[in-house]
C-alpha cells in the first residue's frame, strides 16, 4: 500500500514541475555560481586594502548568498557603486 501511495505522490509531482520550470533552476543555479564568482574576485578584502571593513562586510554578504542570484545581482550593483 505504502508503495502506490508513493509512486502516486510521484506521478503528481511531476506533473507538477514542467521542463521549463526545472530548466529555469538550473540556469539560476548556474548564473548565481558565475555572478559568485565574479563578485568574490571584485570584493576580495586584498584588493580594497583601504577600506577593508566594507570588503570584509560584502564578502560575507557574498558567501552567505552565494546560491542567491537576485541577491548577488543587488551585491553586483552595490561593489559597483562603491567602485565609482
Amino acid at each position: 500500500m505504502n508503495l502506490i501511495v508513493r509512486f502516486l505522490h510521484r506521478i503528481r509531482f511531476r506533473r507538477t514541475i514542467n521542463e521549463d520550470q526545472s530548466r529555469n533552476v538550473v540556469e539560476g543555479m548556474v548564473k548565481a555560481r558565475r555572478l559568485y564568482k565574479e563578485l568574490s574576485v571584485a570584493a576580495h578584502p586584498d584588493k580594497h586594502p583601504d577600506d577593508s571593513e566594507w570588503a570584509n562586510d560584502v564578502m560575507s554578504r557574498i558567501v552567505a548568498n552565494r546560491h542567491n542570484y537576485s541577491a548577488l545581482v543587488e551585491l553586483s550593483e552595490e561593489i559597483a557603486r562603491h567602485s565609482k
